[in-house]
C-alpha cells in the first residue's frame, strides 16, 4: 500500500505540470478556438530566457520575473500580431500558423543557445524529503510543484472571480459577439488570455526544468501528453484540463510501476483514443448541440 501511495503523490507531481500547461491550452482553445501546438515552445522559450538572466548575474526571483514577464508579452503579442490575423484564413490557417511558430522558436532557442542540454538547478531543485505519511515520502522538487500549481489554480480562480478583467474573459468565452456588443474590447482580451496561458507554462517550465535537461525540445513531451489531459478532461473545460493532468500523471506512474516502463511513454497516446472513441466532450466537457 505505502508503495502505491508513493506511486500516487508521484504521478501527483507531474499531473500537476501536465496541468498548468494544459490550463493554458483550454483557455486559448476557449477564448479564440486555437489549438496551439507551439504552446511546449514558449515555455522552453522562456526557461531559457530565466536560465540566461541567472547566468547574467540576475537572482533567480528577477529571472524569474523576467522569463514570465517575455512570456506574457510573447503570448499576447503572438496573437495580436500573427493570429488574429490568421484566423481569417480559417482553422487550418492558424494550425499551421502554430506549427510553423514551433518550428520557429525551437530553431531560434537552438542557434542561441545551441543543442547540447543544460542543468539548471534552482529552488525548486532541494534534494530534500518531505514526509507524508510512515513510509510515504515526497521530494522537496515535487512538493514545491504541487504548492506552486494549487497556489497558481486558487489565484486563477480569484482572478476569474473578483477582477473586472477576469469577468470579462468570462464573458467572451461564453459568448463572444453578446460580450463584444456589451462593450467588451475582445481583441484585447484575446491577448490578455494568451499572455496569460503563456505565463502559466512558463512557470510549468520552470517547474519541470530540474527534473531533465534544458534543450530546445524540453517541452515536446509534456506539451503532448497536456493536450491529452485537456482532452481527457474537456477541452473547453478548465477544471476538466486540471483533473485530466492529475488523473494522466497517476495513471502514467502507475502504468511505470505495474505494467512496463516502455509502455509508460503511450499512455497518454491511449487516453486520448479511448476518451475520443467512448466521450468526446471528456469527463467535465459539455456535449455541443449545433442547431441547423
Amino acid at each position: 500500500m505505502d508503495l502505491f501511495l508513493q506511486n500516487v503523490l508521484n504521478g501527483l507531481s507531474a499531473g500537476s505540470v501536465y496541468a498548468l500547461i494544459a490550463i493554458g491550452l483550454v483557455l486559448i482553445y476557449r477564448s479564440s478556438g486555437v489549438l496551439h501546438f507551439a504552446h511546449g515552445s514558449f515555455a522552453m522559450l522562456a526557461t531559457f530566457v530565466a536560465f540566461e538572466l541567472h547566468q547574467q548575474g540576475l537572482g533567480l526571483v528577477p529571472a524569474f520575473l523576467g522569463a514570465a514577464a517575455v512570456a506574457f508579452v510573447l503570448g499576447a503579442g503572438t496573437f495580436r500580431l500573427l493570429l488574429d490575423r490568421a484566423r481569417e484564413g480559417g482553422s487550418h490557417a492558424v494550425v499551421m500558423m502554430t506549427i510553423a511558430l514551433f518550428m520557429v522558436v525551437e530553431g531560434l532557442a537552438g542557434a542561441t543557445w545551441g543543442s547540447d542540454t543544460k542543468d539548471f538547478n534552482h529552488y525548486f531543485s532541494e534534494p530534500g524529503i518531505v514526509t507524508v505519511a510512515e513510509g510515504v515520502f515526497l521530494s522537496e522538487h515535487n512538493a514545491w510543484i504541487n504548492v506552486v500549481t494549487c497556489a497558481l489554480v486558487l489565484l486563477l480562480a480569484l482572478f476569474f472571480r473578483f477582477t473586472r478583467v477576469g469577468i470579462a474573459m468570462r464573458a467572451v468565452f461564453d459568448n463572444e459577439v453578446a460580450a463584444e456588443l456589451m462593450g467588451v474590447r475582445v481583441r484585447r482580451l484575446h491577448a490578455v488570455t494568451w499572455g496569460i496561458a503563456s505565463v502559466l507554462a512558463a512557470v510549468a517550465g520552470l517547474l519541470l526544468v530540474p527534473k531533465v535537461f534544458l534543450d530546445p525540445s524540453m517541452m515536446f513531451a509534456p506539451l503532448l501528453k497536456a493536450f491529452a489531459a485537456a482532452v481527457l478532461g474537456g477541452l473547453a473545460s478548465i477544471p476538466g484540463a486540471i483533473l485530466g493532468g492529475w488523473l494522466l500523471g497517476v495513471i502514467e506512474t502507475l502504468a511505470g510501476a505495474y505494467i512496463s516502463t516502455e509502455f509508460q511513454a503511450s499512455i497518454a497516446f491511449l487516453i486520448i483514443i479511448a476518451v475520443l472513441a467512448l466521450r468526446p466532450e471528456g469527463l467535465l466537457g459539455r456535449r455541443t448541440v449545433t442547431k441547423v
